[in-house]
């Protein structure tokens, strides 16, 4: 990787530069309050986008696995039927994704492109699509009480799989180019060539960051291990079940949640359009069968299976990396207190008898 400076006001020139290059941008911006969300930039806002704000709930995932993608259309007359699938995609930029969401879509890639099937669709997106991650540096902005991604390995800082890599030192913002197209910019004269003094000053900026994580979910691993090898009680799942209220909140905010359904449906007289639309285990028609059938009707039973699926170590070493990249988003929006960081802790008081 190779590595320049940028000076602090020259760091939005970058969207500048991304959007001439025929990209869309999308970025974070701040609303009321806590409210922060990821929005396409125009001329009219680009001056409002923010570097250090609290994490959208919403993961910007959804840009390269839209909540709702339509896969192909379908028109019908007296001729008989024409198919065309979607095939349009335009070039985007993800200005500002975390370190979090960045092992997110690293996650993805592996689940939809790195088996016997490739998914086109997620293919055609993922190759479209340009990452500027920024490290998270500012404590009282970036890190939320939830945040873990100490404990799941995905930050504050990521190691990889991005374009390129914005880290604040201060007067100046370090560049890391992640990939050919990252290192490309390089060639714009707003990046200037970094020194020695520069990398240490990054490495005292994380150590200090990492201090600031809080210790409550240092349990995470110990977690993986009990779940593994099958040494969480049928009581302790049912105590985590009796909690949720089977909102799909969980699922929806995880940039590692693979799930989705498809369904066909009227988009105009004679025609319909077939959509793949974000799925649930949280839900309860998520296990139907056809014939009515549910094996996972128990709340309990699909909690069980969700918490499995994210830490056994069978998905683990199938997928070379645990299903959750400590972005505490889910313990956020659950209004039944059962997200990771309140399961691994539900977890140890079991596995400790207290």
């Amino acid at each position: 990787m190779r590595a320049r400076i940028i000076q602090r006001e020259s760091v939005l020139e970058i969207i500048d530069i991304l959007r001439r290059e025929g990209y869309d941008v999308a970025a974070p911006f701040r609303g009321r309050g806590r409210d922060t969300f990821f929005d396409l930039v125009t001329d009219a806002n680009k001056d409002d986008v923010r570097v250090h704000l609290p994490n959208p709930y919403y993961p910007p995932k959804r840009f390269v696995l839209p909540h709702i993608e339509r896969m192909m259309n379908i028109k019908c007359d007296d001729g008989g039927c024409c198919v065309q699938p979607e095939t349009d995609v335009t070039p985007l930029a993800v200005f500002g994704i975390r370190s979090c969401d960045v092992a997110g879509i690293q996650h993805l890639d592996r689940f939809y492109l790195d088996r016997d099937f490739k998914d086109v669709y997620y293919e055609r997106r993922r190759d479209n699509l340009f990452l500027v991650n920024v490290v998270c540096t500012d404590i009282e902005n970036d890190i939320d009480e939830m945040c873990f991604c100490m404990c799941a390995d995905t930050g504050p800082a990521a190691r990889g799989h991005f374009d390129l890599q914005l880290m604040d030192l201060g007067e100046v913002f370090m560049v890391v180019a992640g990939s050919a197209k990252g290192e490309k910019l390089f060639e714009h004269r707003i990046f200037e060539k970094a020194d020695a003094a520069h990398v240490e000053k990054r490495r005292e900026i994380l150590a200090g960051v990492r201090r600031a994580f809080k210790k409550k979910v240092s349990w995470f691993s110990a977690a993986v291990r009990l779940v593994s090898r099958g040494g969480v009680s049928e009581q302790t799942w049912e105590e985590i079940g009796n909690r949720c209220l089977e909102c799909g909140g969980c699922t929806y905010v995880c940039p590692a949640c693979t799930c989705f359904t498809v369904s066909d449906r009227c988009s105009a007289a004679g025609e319909v359009e077939r959509v793949r639309i974000w799925d649930s285990c949280a839900l309860s028609g998520y296990t139907r069968m056809a014939g009515g059938f549910n094996p996972r009707k128990a709340v309990h039973d699909r909690r069980n299976r969700r918490f499995f699926r994210k830490l056994a170590h069978y998905f683990v070493q199938r997928e070379l990396s645990v299903a959750c990249v400590g972005c505490g988003r889910c313990e956020n929006v659950c209004h039944g207190n059962i997200g990771m960081p309140s399961v691994v802790e539900i977890l140890r008081r079991s596995s400790a008898g207290m």
